[in-house]
């Protein structure tokens, strides 16, 4: 019986292992939101400069833009081109485009955050606080409400 348990305690031990490095995996790999900034700065173009260079007149700067927050992905044909103007495989696109969804960043606490970031135009950190406020005044209201209705509720 000793034996069974302590070999039960080896797998789960492993098992737990394995799920640490695959986390940390995910975390490591870049995504596209990564990579569309890095190989932007890298080539020294402006939002602008790409959108000329990509050519595609349904873009926009803010298009750009939300790529790069993340609240929207470049579509194969924008991926290809994209891969022609940095002169990167579009593989490598399409990888990072899956590695953001595994990453999960399609989360709705980091939705909430990129569109704060996206339309305020701040920064990252401004966002995640914004989005804390907005909870806790949520909390707030939600609590006095169920308060005031149960104050008004009748007893028998």
């Amino acid at each position: 019986m000793g034996r069974l348990i302590e070999e039960i305690r080896r797998e789960i031990k492993a098992e737990n292992k394995r799920q640490e490095e695959d986390e940390k995996y995910i975390k490591d790999k870049k995504g596209i939101e990564e990579l569309l900034i890095e190989l932007r700065q890298r080539s020294g173009l402006s939002r602008v400069e790409l959108l000329e260079k990509l050519d595609n007149s349904n873009l926009s700067e803010k298009d750009i833009k939300k790529w790069e927050i993340g609240l929207k992905y470049p579509d194969l044909d924008m991926i290809y081109k994209l891969s022609e103007i940095y002169r990167v495989p579009s593989t490598e696109f399409v990888t990072a485009k899956n590695n953001s969804y595994e990453k999960g960043l399609a989360g709705i606490n980091k939705k909430i955050i990129r569109w704060f970031v996206y339309t305020l135009n701040v920064s990252f950190y401004v966002g995640v606080v914004l989005t804390i406020l907005i909870y806790i005044f949520t909390f707030i209201f939600a609590l006095w409400f169920f308060v005031t209705v149960a104050s008004q509720v009748k007893r028998p």
